[in-house]
């Protein structure tokens, strides 16, 4: 299987933006949204529902916490109410969860799927397998400028050696051109799922937006690949239906 998907987190308005330029280039995401947020600002809820009309709105908790504790009244909150409230709000179920920050933990994990959330999807970059014995989903590449040291210690520090091999057989690059362009290849011939992601806010404060629309035009169009939203994903993961 070869498949393209995107996601977007945290909320911002600026999403709106990238709602726009997806749909420009018949491209599919899913954005993950939290009721709140001291950071940054988020959108209103009547948004949400309008974004909720074109895309997936996956969770995000509810104040954009970091899940670093196995405390059972913190998950309540923030997941369990997450869930909830997107529930509520759209008259959908959510399917998607992400962790703010990509922190969390197996007790987290346990605890996402029980409320109802069907997939997880994390920040582990660089990875364009699909394990369809996983509940929780690594992406591929983030809109933002790591140096090729910073995507070496991402790997090193999570021990995915393969990723890094695969990485390393790419002959290092921090060009985000050149690195969608090796792995598109790469599922060309072996499969997988190019998983892009980022933050609207943080695309608007370095000026990335021409770089997006670049990404997006060679993500465009790929003869032989499938275009899914993160909630699709449950399609490709037998394992995940029959949980």
């Amino acid at each position: 299987m070869k498949l393209i998907t995107t996601s977007w987190d945290d909320g911002h308005v600026a999403d709106f933006r990238i709602a726009d330029l997806l749909e420009k280039y018949n491209l599919k995401g899913t954005f993950y949204i939290p009721a709140h947020n001291i950071e940054h600002k988020v959108m209103g809820e009547k948004d949400v529902l309008k974004l909720s009309e074109r895309f997936e709105i996956g969770g995000h908790t509810i104040n954009h916490t970091t899940i670093n504790s196995e405390s059972i009244e913190l998950f309540k909150n923030e997941i369990e109410g997450c869930y909830l409230w997107l529930g509520n709000l759209t008259g959908k179920n959510p399917n998607s969860f992400c962790f703010p920050r990509g922190v969390f933990n197996q007790a987290a994990i346990d605890y996402t799927l029980q409320c109802g959330f069907k997939i997880i999807r994390t920040t582990e970059l660089l990875n364009p397998s699909i394990n369809t014995h996983s509940k929780v989903i690594p992406t591929t590449l983030q809109v933002y400028r790591h140096s090729e040291f910073t995507y070496m210690k991402h790997l090193m520090k999570r021990f995915k050696f393969r990723s890094l091999l695969l990485y390393l057989k790419s002959k290092p690059s921090a060009d985000l051109k050149q690195i969608t362009s090796y792995y598109l290849d790469y599922i060309e011939q072996n499969g997988g799922c190019f998983h892009l992601w980022g933050h609207s806010w943080e695309i608007e404060e370095n000026d990335l937006w021409d770089e997006l629309e670049q990404l997006f035009k060679l993500l465009s169009n790929v003869s032989g690949v499938e275009y899914v939203s993160n909630e699709d994903l449950l399609s490709y993961y037998p394992e995940q239906n029959n949980a």
